[in-house]
């Protein structure tokens, strides 16, 4: 709300720096990525997303296989009303005009242009018009099922929800509840785990605190690129 007139503090995303502050300490100290290899952009537009994103195609580009990305992002996403297409919300891009908005797609493929080891991608949003205290559909009470995209390469995706389900808060931890659960692995197993334990462990602890904290069903669910299907579940997240 303090980069658009017009709206009202609701329309933020509950958490979400706090949400982004934390996951880099993690990625520091937890993952042992070096912070000079670590960027943090809070309340991000579309040109401070862009020029980033543009910067890791060119580092990409350079490093070849030997490049990892780790992208994290919360805060809002959208749907086109009419394509489904979804898509993620810098602060200045707008419901009613998504000139400003990043589409998911278009994401992907600037991470993944290049060939590289690995882009694992977590996305603390939803894509229906929901979110954590009000979606941006909110006042209009209606909900889009996004469309599903298809990824390409050594990537995968964790989302924080599935299909028309919102991506929820944990008041008490002052997290989004996806968050949580992935930091909270993290930590208890430092680092130490495999993509599949972190899928199967995100997907039955949100799925179930959702219910029991916020009354709502909320799943997590992996996208994967194509021809990973067997080698992602023994990926490791510590960096050697």
């Amino acid at each position: 709300s303090s980069y658009q007139t017009g709206l009202g503090s609701e329309i933020n995303v509950k958490y979400a720096n706090n949400d982004a502050k934390v996951f880099k300490e993690y990625v520091l100290s937890t993952l042992g990525v070096p912070e000079k290899n670590i960027h943090l952009l809070l309340n991000a537009t579309y040109g401070q997303t862009m020029q980033y994103l543009s910067k890791l195609e060119a580092i990409t580009e350079i490093l070849g296989e030997e490049a990892e990305i780790i992208f994290y992002y919360s805060g809002h996403g959208f749907p086109d009303e009419v394509t489904k297409e979804p898509y993620i919300m810098p602060v200045d891009a707008s419901a009613s005009n998504l000139i400003s908005a990043i589409k998911l797609t278009q994401l992907y493929n600037k991470l993944t242009k290049y060939p590289c080891k690995r882009v694992t991608i977590f996305l603390d949003a939803c894509f229906s018009g929901g979110a954590r205290e009000q979606g941006l559909l909110a006042a209009r009470a209606v909900k889009i099922k996004p469309q599903e995209n298809q990824v390409n390469g050594n990537v995968v995706v964790f989302t924080a929800s599935s299909g028309i389900e919102p991506a929820l808060a944990y008041d008490e931890k002052q997290h989004g509840m996806f968050t949580y659960y992935l930091l909270k692995k993290l930590q208890d197993s430092k680092g130490e785990l495999t993509y599949q334990e972190l899928s199967e462990y995100l997907r039955d602890q949100v799925e179930l605190q959702s219910v029991v904290v916020n009354n709502k069903r909320q799943v997590p669910q992996v996208n994967l690129g194509a021809g990973i299907d067997e080698e992602w579940v023994e990926w490791k997240f510590v960096i050697e």
